[in-house]
């Protein structure tokens, strides 16, 4: 993946980050994970889309022989490869939760990914999905994506954002963040 592709990931990344944000202007996130609305829906789908371009661009640089396109195919590649993406963590500073995105996935289903295929296909029956949690978890998940494809692509990761945040991000003072990812630890 080049620098410019990458660098719109992040961009467009801080962009979705704005809008969660924005949402809680009018929802309090603590004790209210699991209001729904059609903004939280957008996020998810838009969220999941670049998780997907994330995902493919990774399955690419590990092994660009093997068959992929759907998140089953997308978990064996990247697991054989990053077994500790499950460990990796963000802050959420509104939230006030360190959580892990992908934990569990090495042994299961991502209950965020699931949403996301659930209101994405059958929006009707499954709008209560379209939680602020899964929001959350989406959008988590696409900046740790963005960061392994930072390190994998030897670029120095970029500056921490302001509602997702995590020890992985370069501070502003130093280009040298403070904790590396755990697989390349």
């Amino acid at each position: 993946m080049n620098h410019n592709e990458l660098e719109n990931m992040w961009y467009y990344f801080l962009d979705l980050e704005k809008e969660l944000a924005d949402s809680s202007r009018y929802i309090e996130p603590d004790g209210q994970e699991n209001v729904y609305s059609f903004e939280f829906r957008k996020i998810i789908i838009l969220a999941c889309t670049e998780c997907e371009t994330a995902f493919k661009a990774m399955c690419e640089e590990i092994d660009d022989t093997k068959k992929r396109g759907s998140i089953f195919d997308y978990k064996g590649i990247v697991l054989g490869k990053y077994p500790k993406i499950v460990d990796a963590e963000v802050h959420i500073s509104r939230w006030h939760k360190t959580i892990k995105p992908f934990v569990g996935w090495d042994t299961g289903k991502l209950s965020w990914w699931d949403a996301h295929q659930h209101i994405k296909h059958d929006r009707g029956s499954n709008f209560c999905e379209a939680t602020y949690k899964n929001a959350v978890f989406s959008l988590s998940a696409l900046y740790l994506l963005i960061f392994y494809l930072y390190v994998i692509n030897n670029k120095d990761t970029p500056f921490g954002s302001k509602y997702i945040d995590s020890e992985y991000a370069s501070p502003i003072i130093s280009c040298i963040p403070s904790e590396k990812l755990p697989d390349f630890d």
